[in-house]
């Protein structure tokens, strides 16, 4: 006779030509990135020309930092409002318009 307790552990393990059962979906070893999200095709155009403007009038560094920061006077971060609506893209242009332009021969960094 077999020991109930034994023959229950024999049950739980797989015998080796048999495939492992799982309950979870099987794990993929490469995954696409995540994106948080995808724009449009008009959304992409007025980033583009918002971030291009920016850099031409700016300068590179400044113009990074005045898109990515809030601005008071947009009520929001530049180049959130200038991709949400051709509105706010005409505002976020017109705010570019109105500062300094930046100096054309920038200093060399060593």
């Amino acid at each position: 006779m077999t020991d109930p307790v034994t023959q229950n552990v024999a049950s739980a393990v797989p015998s080796p030509t048999e495939e492992p059962k799982s309950s979870r979906p099987a794990r993929r070893m490469f995954r696409p990135a995540r994106v948080a999200s995808r724009l449009s095709g008009d959304e992409a155009e007025r980033e583009g020309r918002i971030v291009r403007i920016a850099f031409a009038r700016l300068g590179t560094e400044a113009a990074r930092v005045f898109l990515n920061t809030p601005h008071e006077a947009l009520g929001g971060r530049p180049l959130d409002l200038a991709t949400s609506s051709a509105e706010g893209a005409a505002a976020v242009e017109q705010t570019i318009a109105a500062m300094p332009q930046a100096d054309p021969i920038a200093p060399s960094r060593a």
